[in-house]
């Protein structure tokens, strides 16, 4: 596979919630695999966003279909963030300015050479080494 490409919680929650940025977003990852670049995201992540769908649109199914998605999204890798990620993530919070929940993307990617991310959320632009791609 190709080079690797971090895949932020608002991606995915911009398709299961159909949001204004909905279609980008889908044909964004699968253009993905078409250019051999390797989407990587994080367990937390994943998780993040299946506490998101069960708030926000309160399905069962939709909660289901999620889980299946991630399941079956071919080439992802899921990254599982260790303590040792946990508390790096700190020094980001105090460097960058960013909640724990970025910071713990950050610390991810910094952890196993990863330079992008496919994201909306412009604060990671902030991040030295971090190159941010809007779908």
């Amino acid at each position: 596979m190709g080079e690797e490409v971090f895949i932020d919680t608002n991606i995915f929650l911009e398709i299961f919630l159909d949001q204004e940025n909905a279609d980008n977003c889908e044909q964004f990852l699968k253009h993905l695999g078409e250019v051999n670049e390797q989407p990587v995201t994080s367990d937390f992540v994943v998780y993040s966003s299946l506490v998101a769908i069960e708030r926000n649109l309160k399905s069962v199914n939709s909660l289901r279909n999620a889980i299946i998605f991630f399941t079956n999204y071919s080439g992802l890798h899921v990254l599982r963030p260790t303590l040792e990620d946990a508390y790096l993530a700190t020094k980001f919070i105090v460097e960058c300015n960013l909640d724990f929940d970025d910071s713990l993307v950050v610390s991810c990617m910094k952890n196993n050479g990863i330079k992008k991310i496919v994201s909306l959320d412009k604060h990671f632009d902030r991040v030295n080494g971090v190159e941010r791609i809007k779908p």
